[in-house]
């Protein structure tokens, strides 16, 4: 029978896919990622039955899905459109790109390509770059420009090789990652606009990072600076390890056939781990509940933890605005959107002892490196913008790294839950007598909204709201997202 319709509900589902979901659940003899797959596809199939006896409105069930590690994958096929920073004008685009090694007045640059600098922008200058002369130089371009030689064997003779033929093609394409925003935008829904440069979603690329360097006058051996990213080919003159990484010149010499392999995990796309995000879809439709059950039975753990990117993009989501418009209007009433966050551990950003050379202090991620300084801000890095005094300016450690990131979650959570997003959170075979992760499950409780139907049972007086946060082992994640079908399903239907 028909059931009456209270709210329509649109559910974001940020899940933790870090590399720790690897590990075998509590209790259990499958890896949580399995167990996270399991509970999260019961859930999506319990409310699809639901929204199928509703009958008087259209879509009135919709799930995305966002998966997150150390950033998040917007897709790739969003490469063109306006919310992208397609010009290079964001103060982050070039943070990590030296461009003056470029420049026309620079000895054995080519006068007919090089690089221009015009207010905030770069432009490809000169008949040499062919119809891209006059288009900006981004990170895109970047992509589309640097090229690689394959050698492949066409004709063997007893094992050995005859005839060789070259190929030379893209390196690679961007995988769809873009970097967090710099502060008030890595914590908010705002519109981004070419007339607000900070606003706009900048793609990552992690630059190559410096290789080895002559110990001797010789050239008998080599030294690593130690740098874990080394995957293009350096400039050809002996630049310090700084100017190293930051030489562009580099990126427009064709890699050869014999050069050094990438590195595991690395190349311009480090950092980026996972599957894009499956924006809203419609599970009253046989297609919206596969397209959305099938991506969450295709996640695979590997990464870092940066939560509050995770659900920022699950905000944005289910915002009716650009990045992604397919939410209801966000001042529709009778609509309820909801963000579930899972995670299995305490938000993570790799530190490297840096100091002396290049400076990074950090591996790339979403946040770039953090021992880059935001432009205009004296010492502060971009992931320390906006926190507290417990949070060192210039300390580069992972315990200061997480401190940032849990104050820039609770930012982001307040903002959220003050735009009307429910928020639940479900932590992951944590425990409280690990101080770090005791941290961690206090941060995603305080997160957390409040029932609108359920009391605190540690209340005595009845009138505190239970909080929507779930403390799950291996063993019972599956209860709990029962319980928390339940909750959304009190938020929509009549009984």
């Amino acid at each position: 029978s028909e059931v009456r319709l209270k709210n329509t509900l649109e559910v974001a589902l940020v899940l933790d896919n870090s590399g720790s979901m690897s590990t075998n659940g509590s209790g259990t003899g499958q890896q949580r990622i399995e167990l996270l797959k399991t509970a999260a596809t019961e859930l999506v199939n319990t409310l699809a039955l639901q929204a199928g006896q509703m009958k008087q409105v259209t879509k009135p069930v919709q799930f995305a899905l966002v998966p997150f590690s150390a950033s998040v994958n917007v897709g790739s096929a969003n490469k063109d459109k306006t919310w992208m920073d397609l010009g290079g004008i964001s103060p982050v685009h070039h943070e990590n790109f030296d461009w003056t090694q470029m420049n026309k007045t620079v000895s054995g640059v080519d006068p007919n390509k090089y690089i221009e600098k015009v207010g905030d922008a770069y432009y490809q200058r000169g008949t040499g770059w062919g119809a891209d002369a006059g288009k900006a130089m981004t990170r895109f371009t970047l992509y589309q420009d640097m090229m690689a030689t394959t050698r492949t064997c066409t004709k063997k003779n007893h094992g050995t090789c005859q005839t060789y033929v070259d190929t030379t093609a893209q390196y690679q394409a961007w995988k769809g990652c873009v970097e967090a925003r710099p502060y008030p935008y890595n914590v908010d829904d705002t519109t981004p606009a070419t007339s607000t440069p900070a606003s706009l979603f900048v793609p990552m690329f992690a630059p190559d990072e410096a290789g080895n360097f002559w110990t001797d006058s010789t050239h008998a051996s080599t030294t690593s600076w130690g740098y874990t990213n080394n995957w293009w080919v350096d400039s050809a003159d002996s630049l310090a390890v700084a100017k190293r990484q930051s030489d562009m010149r580099k990126y427009f010499v064709t890699k050869p056939y014999n050069a050094a392999a990438e590195p595991a995990d690395g190349g311009p796309n480090s950092g980026c781990t996972t599957a894009a995000i499956t924006p809203l879809q419609d599970i009253t439709t046989t297609t919206g509940k596969n397209t959305i059950t099938s991506a969450i039975s295709a996640m695979t753990p590997t990464g870092n933890t940066n939560v509050p990117e995770g659900l920022a993009w699950g905000w944005r989501a289910l915002s009716s605005n650009e990045p992604f418009t397919d939410g209801r209007a966000n001042t529709e009433r009778g609509n309820d959107k909801v963000v579930i966050v899972l995670t299995d551990g305490a938000n993570t950003y790799s530190p490297i002892a840096d100091a002396t050379y290049a400076k990074n202090m950090s591996t790339y991620a979403a946040y770039g490196y953090t021992g880059l300084t935001y432009p205009g801000s004296g010492t502060l890095t971009r992931l320390f913008m906006n926190t507290s005094a417990s949070v060192g300016k210039t300390t580069y450690t992972a315990a200061n790294y997480t401190t940032a990131l849990d104050e820039q979650m609770q930012t982001l959570c307040a903002n959220a839950k003050n735009s009307n997003v429910i928020v639940m959170t479900v932590s992951l075979d944590l425990v409280e007598t690990k101080s770090a992760e005791k941290a961690a499950m206090a941060a995603l409780k305080t997160c957390s909204s409040d029932s609108r139907f359920r009391k605190d049972p540690a209340d005595p007086t009845g009138k505190t709201a239970a909080k929507l946060y779930w403390n799950a082992t291996g063993a019972t994640l599956s209860k709990s997202f029962k319980e928390i079908a339940d909750e959304l399903s009190n938020l929509r239907i009549v009984s």
